[in-house]
């Protein structure tokens, strides 16, 4: 359901990467707005049944984006919902036209060594986040930050380095460059 572009809570949507801290970042935020929180990534599964990491492996990632997309375009935006979104999502661009018209997109973002700690110290991760080029998580890790980067920094309206700050400094952050700009 799209929102009036006008409302006082247009939807904010936090992009970045992998273990950029969207999720709970995000609910954080949501506590301060006292608004709704949601997953995209824990929509999608909800919704299809299925972990993002089987669909992956079973039926492929073009298959993936496209229910990630169909998740992401059936959001209820009516309560202006903060929304952690999926890595990839921006890959798209008809999410980033998405994102772009209907709400705020807040970036948090961290360098490759910080996302790369993260990652391995998340004991569920591997369960949970499928391969993205089959390449060691360095590798991986930087050619996925180099390709993405340019897309999260052209829709972002506010960027948070999530490697200097933890979640409840980034959620407080995000809120007073809410209030401070009127976003």
């Amino acid at each position: 359901m799209p929102c009036d572009p006008h409302s006082p809570a247009r939807p904010i949507f936090l992009i970045g990467y992998r273990c950029t801290g969207k999720t709970t970042t995000g609910r954080l935020l949501a506590q301060k707005l006292a608004r709704p929180f949601v997953d995209t990534d824990q929509t999608l599964e909800t919704d299809e049944g299925i972990t993002i990491a089987r669909m992956v492996d079973t039926f492929g990632w073009a298959h993936f984006r496209q229910a990630e997309t169909r998740t992401l375009l059936a959001l209820d935006l009516g309560q202006g919902p903060v929304v952690a979104t999926g890595g990839g999502i921006i890959l798209a661009e008809e999410n980033r036209r998405f994102l772009q018209e209907q709400g705020i997109a807040v970036w948090l973002q961290a360098d490759a060594q910080t996302i790369m700690a993260r990652l391995t110290a998340d004991a569920a991760s591997a369960d949970s986040r499928p391969d993205l080029t089959r390449q060691s998580l360095e590798d991986e890790t930087r050619q996925m930050l180099a390709l993405r980067n340019p897309l999260y920094e052209t829709l972002a309206r506010i960027t948070i380095n999530t490697a200097a700050h933890s979640p409840e400094a980034a959620a407080d952050l995000i809120k007073r460059r809410l209030d401070h700009e009127r976003l």
